[in-house]
């Protein structure tokens, strides 16, 4: 009369698979929370609770709670104090990974499939880059995000090429940029720009006046970028290997741990210094130093930029990566500009 639906009995909601059944009823016992999730992966990452707790803006206490329950479900200490300060248990080194790719799964089954909508966007990116790589693009970048998508934050961290790979699969970083080679086949690269090496000498050097030869580059002392993330450079040791072909080396005479601190060095001394012609040509405008081309050939340096296949096909990282290369279609100077540069300042790149 009422047209009432027979109701579908309970034990036919139930798993018929005896697996399945005993794999759902251990998990529901275990009252699992997605949010662990998160927490667990920041723990691994940060190895403090503290530092955990300010990467996903919750209070300690509350992180604290949440590696209690983690302990708890998994059956192992997670975290454990040192001498040399908290570290993560083999299981949780295990897990690692395990909770990346779980999170991965969640963020493709809850992501939002409408079309990226920047002025919407409210995200954290992450870039490994160089000191040069920042100059030469990051105020350009923040300032198109600011123009279409002022709620996303840039964090840049030291380009470290040696763990890039895990950076970048762990969700460390979201993009690097640099004079990156041989990367694993998981990785997805593209050269974004080349530039060449020039030298670059004091207006007063005693010595080095319109033009530079080998000898005088050979004979002079030069001050060097040596970072104190990685043992060697890939730029600097392709220069060093193209010098030794014309039979001589430059006799260092001075390091320093940014490369942006070079053409200040330079300024007050006599000792040369050589960079990307890009980052040399910026400081020329306004410091009283000369540039010169190299003495002798020198391969280019490329610089890529590199990500992982978690970020490919996400809409709001096609979507930066794609603002980076404008910018760098954007970045010569424009004629009408280099007119008004020094003589030797022009024919740089």
């Amino acid at each position: 009369m009422f047209g009432v639906r027979e109701i579908e009995p309970v034990q036919s909601l139930i798993p018929t698979n005896p697996s399945t059944f005993n794999r759902t009823r251990r998990m529901a016992n275990k009252h699992i929370e997605l949010s662990l999730l998160t927490c667990l992966d920041a723990l691994i990452a940060e190895r403090s609770v503290t530092r955990a707790a300010n990467r996903l803006h919750m209070s300690q206490p509350g992180m604290s709670n949440a590696l209690a329950r983690l302990r708890s479900l998994i059956q192992d200490p997670l975290l454990i104090r040192t001498p040399r300060g908290m570290e993560l248990t083999p299981r949780a080194k295990e897990l690692a990974a395990l909770v990346k790719s779980g999170l991965s799964v969640m963020e493709e089954i809850f992501s939002d499939q409408r079309p990226f909508e920047p002025e919407r966007a409210d995200a954290v990116i992450t870039i490994a880059a160089s000191d040069s790589v920042v100059m030469l693009l990051g105020a350009a970048l923040r300032k198109m995000l600011d123009a279409q998508a002022p709620k996303i934050i840039l964090i840049q961290r030291p380009l470290v090429p040696d763990n890039l790979q895990q950076w970048l699969v762990e969700g460390e970083c979201d993009l690097a940029i640099g004079h990156l080679m041989n990367m694993h086949d998981e990785l997805h690269a593209t050269e974004i720009f080349s530039q060449s090496w020039c030298a670059l000498v004091g207006k007063d050097h005693p010595v080095i006046r319109t033009r530079m030869s080998l000898k005088q580059y050979v004979n002079a002392s030069h001050v060097m970028f040596r970072s104190p993330l990685t043992a060697t450079s890939l730029a600097e040791s392709a220069l060093g290997i193209a010098l030794k072909k014309t039979g001589f080396e430059r006799r260092m005479s001075m390091t320093v741990t940014s490369i942006l601190m070079l053409p200040y060095v330079v300024a007050e001394s006599n000792l040369v210094a050589t960079l990307p012609a890009r980052l040399a040509r910026h400081y020329a405008t306004f410091l009283p130093v000369r540039l010169h081309h190299l003495p002798f050939d020198a391969p280019r340096i490329m610089n890529h930029m590199v990500w992982h296949e978690r970020t490919h096909r996400v809409g709001l990282h096609q979507w930066v990566r794609d603002l980076i290369r404008q910018i760098v279609r954007d970045i010569e100077v424009p004629t009408s500009s280099r007119r008004s540069l020094p003589t030797e300042v022009r024919h740089f790149e």
